[in-house]
């Protein structure tokens, strides 16, 4: 049963699957050869594909360049890196240097190096913003921190 196809329908099928019939959609495969003949638009688009085609496959054919290299060739001659010889990890001991500066400058930075000290579990809860306080206090809080201020204010 041959389909009734449409010029568009044509057009798309010979830029999707080239000038070759072979490639086509076999139910669609007579409709397109009698719609080639027919209308001359499908028959130039047809022309322009085997066009395309034609390079592709030259393209295809022809030699790569460089296709001549001999690999064990390349392989036998000596490689640059077997002669140097290997440094231990050199960059390590600089990096365990500028890690430890990095934390001392930012323990000093928070103030944290007054608050090094040895307090027990008891000390840390009662140091607690939460431990005791009332429920007035937490909102009073709350609203410190989440209200927004008159310059914030004049922003939104």
């Amino acid at each position: 049963m041959t389909a009734v196809l449409s010029v568009e329908i044509a057009l798309e099928l010979i830029a999707s699957h080239g000038a070759d019939p072979a490639r086509w959609p076999a139910d669609q495969r007579a409709g397109l050869l009698a719609l080639a003949a027919a209308d001359a638009d499908v028959a130039a688009a047809l022309v322009d594909a085997r066009a395309l085609d034609a390079q592709l496959a030259g393209w295809a054919k022809a030699p790569l360049e460089g296709a001549g290299i001999d690999i064990a060739t390349i392989l036998a001659l000596p490689q640059d890196g077997a002669a140097a010889p290997r440094r231990a990890n050199g960059w390590r001991p600089a990096l365990l240097a500028a890690s430890l500066a990095l934390v001392v400058a930012v323990g000093g930075w928070l103030g944290l190096s007054g608050q090094m000290t040895d307090t027990g579990p008891q000390e840390i809860a009662a140091a607690s913003p939460s431990a005791g306080a009332s429920a007035s206090e937490v909102d009073d809080g709350f609203a410190y921190v989440f209200t927004p201020t008159a310059a914030e204010e004049d922003l939104i």
